[in-house]
């Protein structure tokens, strides 16, 4: 049939491709239908899933489905229960090819090598470094150990003074002014801080104004709503708009 044709041809140009320029970088297709699938099975012909999640929005998924709502690249939820993450976790990416990608920070780093838009060099080392930073430094600053309790509103912790300094330049995300500067970095780091007023209600970090704004900002995007919850983000939204007054 026409998806069976369409398989074939993509599997022809791509070994074509391979054979005169090199690896093709990979791109998803959609997802066949059941009937689709079974007629496939029946032709011995691969399956291409393209990129399921495991997860739910009281998790740490949200995080790995803003950059894939950001970015409009095909995927579908799977539920939380069974994962085929080792420890039974989630979030948890799985991708053609038998991919499998644990940990939130390893997945949004896999996304944009592989399914992102094109990036530099610079901001590759930029991207790579906030990811990381916000998974080693970013988190036990923004929920303590064992979520006990958040820096966020404490006078002369270092990482979050020197966030708050970072954007006093003006500059609307982490890698700079204006829309397209909204990346990978800012999934990252934004959703850790957007954490915080949900788990902790009571806080208020009035003294780094700038990291509020940048919340705010991070909060206002559809696509964060989308991933998080109407919910979540208003919630965020309401709070920066308090302690920004």
């Amino acid at each position: 049939g026409r998806w069976t044709r369409l398989l074939a041809f993509s599997v022809l140009w791509a070994e074509v491709a391979n054979a005169w320029v090199g690896p093709v970088r990979p791109r998803l297709v959609p997802t066949p239908t059941s009937k689709q699938q079974q007629s496939m099975r029946m032709r011995g012909k691969p399956l291409k899933m393209g990129l399921e999640l495991y997860g739910s929005q009281q998790t740490r998924s949200p995080l790995v489905s803003w950059y894939l709502l950001e970015n409009k690249i095909a995927h579908t939820m799977k539920p939380p229960r069974p994962s085929p993450h080792p420890f039974g976790q989630i979030p948890y990416l799985t991708d053609d090819g038998g991919v499998g990608v644990f940990e939130s920070g390893a997945i949004l780093l896999y996304l944009a090598q592989v399914h992102g838009p094109a990036r530099d060099n610079a901001r590759i080392g930029l991207d790579t470094s906030w990811v990381v930073w916000a998974n080693s430094e970013l988190d036990p600053l923004c929920f303590g150990k064992g979520m006990s309790g958040t820096q966020l509103d404490k006078p002369g912790v270092r990482g979050l003074d020197t966030l708050e300094a970072l954007l006093s330049d003006g500059r609307e995300w982490i890698a700079g002014p204006g829309d397209g500067n909204f990346g990978l970095a800012d999934v990252a780091v934004g959703s850790y801080l957007n954490y915080v007023p949900v788990f902790f209600p009571q806080v208020s970090p009035t003294l780094r104004p700038l990291i509020c704004a940048y919340m705010k900002r991070c909060a206002e995007r559809p696509a964060f709503a989308e991933a998080f919850g109407e919910g979540h983000a208003n919630a965020v939204k309401t709070k920066a708009a308090k302690w920004l007054k």
